[in-house]
């Protein structure tokens, strides 16, 4: 591995941050529901916890931005409070500090993403060997696997195996957060950042930009937050785990070889072709009958979510200023968490109101206006990672 590299480090990380996922927020519904809340309550304690995520994610921003903070510090410090939550979860036995506990523990897990990118991009940009592709294909890996393994060890030593687990990854984050600098002697170089409603002034396409990222995430998350209603309505409800595990797997010779992509199409042209795929994933679980066609249709996730995944992160690091890598990767960032907000509330109220087919209908509705939003405002800019 080449001196300067940080490749394993960057590595660990989203092995951490991803597992984390696994771990914390898959099994969030479970955890809450047997520690005595009711779905409703579950389902608008964890929109509640996205909700803080996406305010506190451009506060954060402007703390790196006004004040001596730096971008690992913020990645770092909120690693730690997704610990010390996780961690002392076992120990509680009233409702109320388990509510907050948990609910703290996932904001600041949905916060960690866009620093951890933010991170990456600056490194790169600082001369370092990176491939966040393959980081955050690991990354993906990481998630599957530990969705998996916490059955068997929920089985063999209780729920509470799913906090500490997560706060061990919390533990991991922070220790591969240390090979990176500080960053800000980089920063002191460069002019100070932009202010936050100048940048939206002078990056309109980039707003419409964050704006069909929204779009698209809502019906992404919606079918992944129903995917158990999803499964029944194809015929059986057990079929769940293997779609997602479908999906996942497939995202990996994607992320792995987008390196060698960029060299045929910019980045900007396959971030558009991945909210088509988007699109088309809903289309097609929708119309494709039965569970084998359930598992078929999670096949288009390798050119829908997990070419945007990585595509973004490079597209926002090739249009935004240098001064501003850390702004646009955040608002990229609030952009996921507002869909995945949306989706928290709209999936199974449409479900409950109109029944799974229409739920559908809505979703591929407000993705194709995302996929167009995309190819209205994205910069068709050639980005060699």
């Amino acid at each position: 591995m080449k001196r300067n590299s940080l490749q394993g480090s960057y590595c660990l990380m989203q092995v951490a941050l991803w597992g984390a996922y696994g771990f914390l927020l898959s099994y969030a519904n479970r955890y809450l529901l047997e520690n005595g809340l009711s779905s409703f309550h579950a389902g608008l304690i964890l929109g509640t916890a996205t909700g803080l995520s996406f305010l506190l994610q451009p506060v954060l921003t402007l703390l790196v931005d006004k004040t001596p903070v730096s971008c690992r510090a913020v990645l770092m410090g909120t690693a730690f409070v997704m610990t010390v939550c996780s961690t002392l979860l076992p120990v509680t036995d009233t409702l109320w500090a388990v509510v907050l506990l948990y609910a703290g523990a996932c904001v600041a897990l949905q916060i960690l993403p866009a620093f951890s990118n933010a991170l990456g991009m600056a490194a790169i940009r600082g001369g370092k060997h990176l491939n966040f592709g393959i980081a955050r294909g690991i990354g993906s890996v990481s998630f599957g696997v530990c969705a998996q393994l916490a059955v068997p060890a929920i089985e063999a030593y209780g729920l509470e195996t799913v906090p500490l687990l997560s706060g061990l990854m919390g533990v991991l984050i922070m220790f591969s957060a240390l090979s990176f600098s500080q960053s800000k002697k980089v920063q002191k170089q460069t002019p100070k950042p932009t202010p936050l409603l100048e940048f939206f002034r002078k990056n309109g396409k980039f707003v419409l930009f964050l704006l069909g990222s929204v779009l698209l995430y809502v019906g992404h998350n919606v079918l992944s937050n129903c995917m158990f209603q999803v499964a029944e309505f194809k015929g059986d409800g057990n079929a769940q785990g293997t779609a997602l595990l479908i999906a996942a797997a497939v995202e990996l010779p994607t992320m792995f070889l987008f390196a060698q992509m960029c060299r045929w199409m910019s980045c900007g042209k396959w971030v558009c072709l991945s909210g088509v795929f988007f699109t088309l994933r809903l289309l097609l679980t929708w119309l494709l009958p039965g569970v084998s066609g359930l598992y078929a249709a999670q096949i288009t996730q390798m050119l829908g979510f997990a070419l945007f995944a990585v595509s973004s992160v490079y597209y926002v690091d090739s249009v935004v200023e240098k001064r501003d890598v850390v702004k646009g990767q955040t608002y990229l960032g609030v952009a996921k968490t507002l869909g995945c907000l949306i989706a928290h509330f709209m999936g199974g109220a449409l479900i409950d109101l109109l029944g799974v087919s229409s739920m559908f209908a809505v979703c591929i509705a407000i993705s194709v206006v995302g996929t167009l939003l995309l190819f209205v405002s994205t910069e068709k800019k050639q980005t060699t990672p």
